[in-house]
């Protein structure tokens, strides 16, 4: 496993971040929580922290499952930081699948562009502290 997030209400942001090894499993769980969780609204930012992620086990129907689930609407802009470039490929082939949503979504190579881009660089350190300690998602089976 590893993905997890966590909601930032007085920013309304999601901080979302993977490491290791992400399979189907993880991201499906993380977009099924993030969707039944009560503090999380529409059009809430988000940063997806995937720097630490060291290979994917991705299909591409998993990819085409996320687009359909994205529970982003009208307003929310979504930062995406790789630095593997088949952890890029796979962030741009949902983003590529996604261009009809409403949502924005950009990827970036370095967290401080995705930062700027969300309008929180100001608080760069104290959200680089928060996403290092976000725990796993834990699901039933």
């Amino acid at each position: 496993m590893p993905c997890g997030y966590t909601i930032d209400l007085a920013r309304s942001l999601v901080l979302s971040r993977g490491w290791d090894l992400v399979t189907d499993r993880e991201l499906l769980a993380h977009v099924r929580a993030l969707t039944a969780d009560p503090r999380f609204a529409r059009d809430f930012r988000q940063l997806a922290d995937l720097r630490d992620v060291a290979d994917v086990q991705i299909t591409a129907s998993c990819i085409r499952e996320m687009v359909r689930l994205n529970p982003f609407g009208a307003g929310a802009r979504r930062a995406v930081v790789v630095t593997n470039d088949v952890v890029f490929g796979m962030a741009r082939m949902y983003q590529i699948l996604s261009d009809e949503s409403p949502d924005e979504l950009q990827i970036f190579r370095k967290v401080d562009d995705a930062l700027q881009w969300l309008w929180i660089a100001d608080a760069k350190a104290e959200l680089l502290s928060v996403l290092s300690q976000t725990p796993p998602i834990s699901w039933l089976d």
